[in-house]
C-alpha cells in the first residue's frame, strides 16, 4: 500500500509541478496581442493541471500524516502543507483572476502591440508565479531531505 500510495504522491507532484513551472515559460513567449490570447487560452485550458496534480498530493500527504502521525509534529511536513496551500491560493484564486483580467484587457485593444495595462497586470501574475515557484522549490526540498 505505501508503495502505491508513493507513486500516486510522486506522479501528482510531477504533474503539479511540471505545470506550475510551465505558466511563466508559456507567457514569457507572448509579444503580440494575438500571442498573449493564445497563451492566456492555453493558461485557461491547463489549469485543471495543478489542481488535479494537487489535490491528490495534497491528499497523499495527509494520508501519510495520517499513517505516520508523528508527521503532524514535524516541522519540514507542517511548512510543506503551508507552501502548498500559498501555492492554491495563488493558482486557484489569483492567477485565475488576473487571465481574465488579462483577456480582458486584450478583449478590448484594437491594435497588436500589448497595453500597458496588460503589461501591469501581467508583472503582478509573474511575480505570483515566482512566489509559487519559489515555495514549490522549498517544498521539493522539504520532501527529498526531510530536514
Amino acid at each position: 500500500m505505501y508503495n502505491y500510495l508513493l507513486s500516486v504522491h510522486i506522479i501528482a507532484a510531477v504533474v503539479a509541478i511540471a505545470a506550475v513551472i510551465c505558466y511563466p515559460l508559456i507567457m514569457s513567449g507572448a509579444r503580440t496581442v494575438g500571442q498573449a490570447k493564445f497563451a492566456l487560452g492555453l493558461l485557461e485550458k491547463a489549469a485543471i493541471l495543478p489542481k488535479l496534480g494537487g489535490t491528490l498530493l495534497f491528499l497523499t500527504g495527509l494520508v501519510f500524516g495520517f499513517q505516520e502521525s508523528s508527521l503532524f509534529q514535524e516541522l519540514w511536513y507542517v511548512a510543506s502543507i503551508v507552501l502548498f496551500l500559498v501555492i492554491v491560493i495563488i493558482f486557484a484564486v489569483l492567477l485565475p483572476a488576473g487571465i481574465k483580467q488579462q483577456l480582458k484587457l486584450l478583449q478590448q485593444t484594437q491594435s497588436d502591440d500589448l497595453p500597458e495595462a496588460y503589461r501591469l497586470s501581467r508583472r503582478r501574475s509573474f511575480w505570483l508565479e515566482a512566489v509559487a515557484n519559489l515555495a514549490v522549490l522549498i517544498s521539493i526540498v522539504f520532501m527529498v531531505f526531510k530536514p
